[in-house]
């Protein structure tokens, strides 16, 4: 049977080609989606810039996974980039965790950190955070999906990338 992965987003998700194209050659669907019925019915489901809440029957559902754009726990709000650059860290990053069933942040399953130093501009902290986004979350998905555990060595090793992972989210597709 034919797996699915949704990718939940008010908006157009930042990472969705780069999953799109790491699962091009595998027996999975990948779609976008603003609905959050259509995204419980598939076997796994990321939140992308979803801003609304899912109460726990929702949940309940399916596998519910969310990319944070900060290192959890910090900064834990609306716009967790802008708070972190505003704030003045010299350290942040992706965070992609599950949701527990009253829909609050749950166990993280990766992390991946992005410095900053006094010449970084909120652009190009931008950038580099949708890059590591891009490189990290269809390794994570792969290994939720897979059901195996997810291990940084994944990333070293690009026979896993099936292609798709040069260039897919710099504008090189």
């Amino acid at each position: 049977m034919k797996k699915s992965i949704a990718v939940l987003t008010e908006n157009k998700s930042v990472v969705f080609d780069a999953i799109r194209d790491y699962f091009k050659d595998k027996d999975i669907e990948v779609f976008e989606t603003t609905s959050i019925l259509e995204a419980a019915d598939a076997d796994l489901c990321l939140l992308d810039g979803y801003k609304g809440s899912l109460n726990s029957a929702i949940i309940q559902c399916g596998c519910f996974l969310k990319l944070h754009e900060s290192l959890l726990p910090s900064f834990d709000c609306d716009n967790p980039a802008k708070a972190a650059f505003d704030y003045g860290v010299k350290v942040s990053g992706v965070t992609i965790n599950y949701l527990n069933e009253d829909g609050t942040n749950g166990r993280i399953i990766a992390q991946y950190p992005v410095f900053l130093d006094i010449m970084t501009s909120f652009e190009d902290f931008q950038k580099e955070m949708k890059n590591v986004a891009c490189k990290l979350v269809p390794f994570v998905l792969n290994s939720v999906i897979e059901n195996v555990l997810f291990s940084y060595d994944m990333l070293m090793d690009q026979k896993g990338c099936n292609g798709g992972c040069n260039g897919a989210c710099s504008g090189q597709q």
